[in-house]
């Protein structure tokens, strides 16, 4: 799925009451929407992207993703301004999974134009025309008919769905929507923020329709409250009255309302949510049925419901809110696994025996001892059956071959919160008192590259953790994986995290199932075997290496420098500063991957170029105190150590090559630096190469 939501085609436009003027697209009067990035780009003499003040620059998607970081707020959703967009749809694809966001595109056949036609607003008022030299509209122009066409919105791959975006899109223009930030439910409402619009809609269009009557509500429950976002990117938390006149639309009255959100873990914060669900009721006059005080609503993908947990992580009841006046039974029924059920509707059961299976009825108020569900799957027969006989154990001969079995998810263990004195976790941005396992459970974690180096030398990763799952289905089709045993506090739940997570792996927030196992804790994971997947859910064994401990191997990628973490200590904390390069005289370019700097000048060298650099905040890894924050880090082995005992300070990275300012060059002579005069301060790639001397060809047949 590559989370395009709208099919390309024209459109009728009431907003643009005529052909739009093919004017040619001018950056200079270029109007722009709030909270959306505008990137102007073109297709390149080989047709890859380029941007069109540098076409000789291809751009892959990890370098738009780069220009975006440095160029917007990591908030914003992303407009290409280039002529036949969904050309490169794969590539725009991978930059909205890169990024976390939406990503704008022109459909294939269309050039980007400007025109002054208004606005249609959500009322469906008109805003002025305006005059000739006011801002323009970007608006897709089929290359024929020169009809508008709409924008397509590209959605992060791991988190598409059919919802609509951020942004209204329509009528072959792009403008904010306006009120409360609103997304569909199956007889619901799920109620977002600017900071957590893209996954609350993923998982919102994984709910279905569950029982009769039952109204949900997904909300996020802050300070006390029920946090609500407007799509002017303000936010507000709301007290139980609030948002029951915010939910007027929704048929309530004698209804039951089911609140999709997490309780805070403070007492003080937890007593004060109770009286607002209290005042929720009263006001809409609605059972509002929670999770338990500290627990949490977990969607059931299996099943597309939603089920109570209590605060240790399992299943529990749902606790109702019932209005003053309610009279009468409840309309539903709280298992105790967890769901709510409607007392009109019968539950059918599957058990399963040896060797058949049968489908009974269960009333949903049993009287007597019956059980309220029905048997365990596999472990229980109808009554009726011949009691089970024991067989003996079959011998080596009779055993069958190894093949690959279809593998349920694993059991989830119970949890507890830790004291803010607890152990360190790792990454620098995990802070303390997370809730962590409070006993051994298995997990699975996908191997990335070759499956008897990651388990003798450590998986490959740039980050300070590994992400563990129980459901082997989680991983990619194709993917090997490893079964490994986590010891208690070796592993958080991303359903229940505490921290302000980077972007890069937002979109694991929420997720259920799913646990993060922080590096400091890794000495608390063991390896149980090695899996090779065979089909949707299919594991085949494929090595004994039970009892090895897991380990981190931070090698090189493009996402990170020189063989380090993402997660390393920058220079300089603040402003701009003072730093140093030194460069051979003769050179074609500077070195791909990372380069070193000097905070002071060192001794002068012949044959060699200083050139004196300002440095932007945060720019340059400081490797002396990124090799002593993962010195303790036992389990993660990196290069930081090798390059401080190399006598590297500051490395600086490819990417930000382009955001280094040349203040001064300077050349050895006599013993001493030079200045070299003339030299034009400018961006570090430009200057050197027009500092550096080319470099003469050798002989014929030498290189």
């Amino acid at each position: 799925m590559t989370g395009l939501n709208r099919a390309p085609g024209l459109v009728r436009s009431r907003g643009l009451e005529r052909v739009p003027a093919t004017r040619r697209f001018d950056p200079r009067r270029h109007r722009r929407v709030a909270g959306l990035l505008d990137l102007w780009m073109a297709t390149g003499p080989e047709g890859r992207l380029v941007v069109p003040t540098d076409p000789g620059r291809p751009l892959d998607a990890r370098a738009v993703a780069e220009l975006v970081r440095r160029t917007g707020d990591a908030a914003d959703d992303v407009r290409i301004l280039a002529d036949d967009g969904a050309r490169h749809l794969e590539v725009f694809t991978e930059v909205a999974g890169l990024l976390g966001h939406d990503v704008l595109i022109s459909p294939e056949g269309a050039d980007i134009r400007h025109t002054n036609a208004p606005v249609a607003t959500t009322g469906g008022d008109r805003a002025d025309r305006g005059t000739e030299d006011s801002p323009l509209h970007a608006v897709p122009l089929h290359r024929i008919t020169r009809q508008p066409m709409d924008w397509l919105v590209v959605q992060p791959p791991d988190l598409a769905t059919p919802l609509p975006g951020w942004f209204a899109v329509t009528e072959g223009l792009v403008r904010p929507r306006q009120g409360i930030v609103g997304l569909p439910l199956p007889d619901g409402l799920a109620l977002a923020t600017r900071a957590d619009f893209v996954t609350r809609r993923a998982t919102a269009a994984r709910l279905g329709v569950t029982a009769e009557g039952l109204v949900t509500v997904a909300v996020t429950a802050r300070a006390g409250g029920f946090l609500v976002g407007n799509y002017s990117g303000t936010q507000e938390v709301h007290s139980g009255g609030q948002l029951a006149a915010l939910l007027g639309d929704l048929p309530l009255y004698g209804a039951d309302l089911r609140l999709w959100l997490n309780w805070p873990s403070d007492p003080g914060e937890q007593a004060l949510l109770v009286e607002q669900a209290m005042e929720l009721a009263e006001m809409t006059g609605a059972t509002v049925w929670t999770p338990p005080p500290g627990g949490r609503a977990e969607l059931m993908d299996d099943q597309r419901d939603l089920r109570a947990l209590d605060p240790a992580g399992s299943a529990t009841q749902w606790l109702a809110h019932h209005p003053p006046y309610a009279d009468g039974p409840a309309n539903l029924d709280a298992t105790p696994d967890g769901l709510l059920i409607s007392r009109l509707t019968r539950q059918r059961i599957v058990v399963s025996t040896v060797g058949q299976t049968r489908e009974r009825t269960v009333d949903p108020e049993p009287t007597g001892d019956a059980p309220e569900t029905g048997e365990p799957t596999g472990t229980s027969a109808a009554p009726g059956d011949p009691a089970p006989t024991a067989k003996a154990p079959p011998s080596d001969d009779d055993r069958p071959a190894t093949t690959a079995a279809i593998v349920a998810p694993l059991p989830r263990p119970t949890l507890l919160a830790e004291g803010r004195r607890s152990p360190a976790y790792g990454p620098p941005w995990l802070r303390a008192g997370q809730q962590v396992n409070g006993q051994a459970f298995d997990a699975f974690i996908r191997i990335q590259g070759d499956p008897v180096r990651a388990v003798e030398e450590g998986m490959p990763s740039a980050e300070l953790f590994l992400v563990a799952f129980l459901d082997p289905r989680s991983a990619e089709t194709g993917s090997d994986l490893l079964r490994v045993r986590i010891a208690p506090g070796g592993a958080i739940p991303m359903a229940v995290l505490r921290s302000h997570v980077p972007a890069r792996f937002q979109y694991l927030l929420g997720t259920p199932d799913t646990y993060l196992l922080p590096a400091a804790r890794l000495d608390r994971v063991s390896l149980v075997g090695t899996f090779r997947a065979e089909g949707y859910g299919k594991l085949l064994p494929t090595d004994e290496a039970s009892g090895n401990r897991l380990r981190i191997r931070c090698d090189p990628t493009p996402r990170s420098v020189a063989g380090l973490p993402n997660d390393v200590l920058r220079w300089p904390g603040f402003g701009t500063r003072r730093a140093y390069v030194l460069l051979p005289m003769r050179a074609r370019r500077l070195p791909r991957g990372w380069l070193r700097l000097h905070r002071k000048q060192p001794t002068p060298r012949p044959n060699r170029l200083l050139v004196e650099v300002r440095v932007p905040r945060g720019r340059t890894v400081d490797v002396r105190a990124t090799n002593e924050a993962l010195s303790p880090l036992r389990q993660v082995r990196t290069r930081a150590d090798r390059l401080h005992r190399a006598g590297i300070d500051l490395i600086l990275g490819s990417r930000s090559y382009d955001r280094i300012k040349v203040s001064r060059v300077y050349r050895a002579q006599g013993g001493a630096w030079q200045k070299i005069p003339d030299v034009v301060p400018g961006p570090l790639p430009s200057t050197v190469g027009r500092i550096q001397s080319p470099v003469r060809p050798g002989p014929s047949g030498s290189s």
